[in-house]
């Protein structure tokens, strides 16, 4: 008869920067060996999967060590935590739950958690018994430990100069400013040392938000000439820089995301649309104006200018001229439902 299963109890994750959290559930998991599974559910989805729930409490047929991640779990009711407090005790012994709360911090030192989570006792039993790990994100007190972190993983060492510099350089989220290290990585001299000069690798950031230069592109010339003026020199500014560090990808990934919240917006769907709140009237007001066939054609656009770099068709600097353009006439463009209240 084979051992019954070690139950490996449950991990509550609070942090903002979802590539933190996603390195931290792959830390969680590594005692689980190398064939355990990994399914993740998000708790803004509605309605909520049932099939967490039957994930959570249900083993699977080969008892296969399965770590369960719940994203974005600060959104949940109250009656949802009541639930998540009955079944943790009786998750079945193969799976570890983790749940992730992953709103920003208030002043990036007090977490994100419902003033009535600590006192239930799925939370109180986390506590005692470490069970919860918290971190604020690549606040700038946070990113010197970050990065020895990198530099001892990477082998390589790290100037304190450097660090300084860094620190001043890096982008504040754990995905962007990884894939910059990984760059200063691969310039790092034969003694593997990284000095300060190795900061001037890291691509330019902040320089422009982009919905503020979305913002921009929809407004004509005449009325906001400053706006139109900085739209176009942060694009011929682009083309100065080293191709690794163009905007072009940001921007159409970027660009998707929004063409995806101004769909769900102009069919009413406005409960789906996660963004700062103070951004999404003026969304709204663009996703009304142009209707279905202008956000179709704003996700044409993106994805013609994106296959044509990817495919070698095009160069990257003339293809971010290029779609800077046509999506500047298109949201500018006075074509959108005939009337309000009506959709194209």
């Amino acid at each position: 008869m084979p051992p019954a299963p070690t139950r490996h109890g449950f991990r509550i994750l609070v942090c903002p920067d979802a590539e933190l959290l996603r390195r931290q559930v792959a830390q969680q998991a590594a005692p689980l060996g190398k064939s355990c599974a990994r399914k993740v559910f998000w708790a803004d989805d509605e309605p909520f999967p049932p099939a967490y729930w039957t994930e959570l409490t249900i083993q699977n047929l080969f008892a296969t060590p399965t770590v369960l991640v719940l994203r974005r779990a600060e959104t949940l009711k109250a009656e949802a935590w009541d639930k998540i407090d009955e079944a943790l005790p009786r998750a079945t012994a193969t799976v570890l739950p983790v749940l992730c709360l992953e709103g920003a911090w208030k002043d990036g030192k007090t977490p994100a958690v419902p003033n009535f989570l600590p006192k239930r006792r799925f939370w109180q039993t986390a506590t005692e018994r470490g069970w919860i790990w918290q971190s604020p994100g690549l606040t700038e007190a946070e990113l010197p430990k970050f990065l020895d972190q990198w530099a001892a993983g990477a082998g390589l060492s790290l100037e304190p100069a450097a660090r300084r510099a860094l620190v001043e350089a890096l982008p504040r989220d754990a995905l962007s400013a990884g894939l910059e290290l990984d760059k200063i990585a691969l310039a790092a001299d034969e003694d593997r040392t990284i000095r300060p000069e190795h900061a001037q690798l890291v691509a330019p950031h902040g320089d422009m938000e982009f919905f503020d230069f979305m913002r921009a592109l929809a407004i004509a010339p005449r009325e906001n000439p400053e706006a139109f003026r900085e739209v176009w020199a942060r694009v011929l500014d682009d083309k100065l820089r080293p191709s690794g560090d163009r905007i072009l990808f940001q921007l159409l990934g970027y660009v998707s995301w929004q063409a995806r919240q101004m769909w769900l917006l102009n069919e009413g769907e406005d409960a789906k649309v996660r963004m700062n709140p103070r951004d999404k009237p003026a969304l709204t007001r663009t996703a009304k104006r142009l209707g279905r066939a202008g956000i179709a054609r704003v996700i044409d656009l993106t994805l013609d200018a994106q296959l044509g770099v990817i495919s070698g068709a095009r160069r990257p600097d003339d293809t971010l001229e290029a779609y800077v353009a046509a999506l500047a006439e298109l949201l500018r463009s006075e074509a959108g439902p005939p009337a309000a209240g009506r959709r194209a």
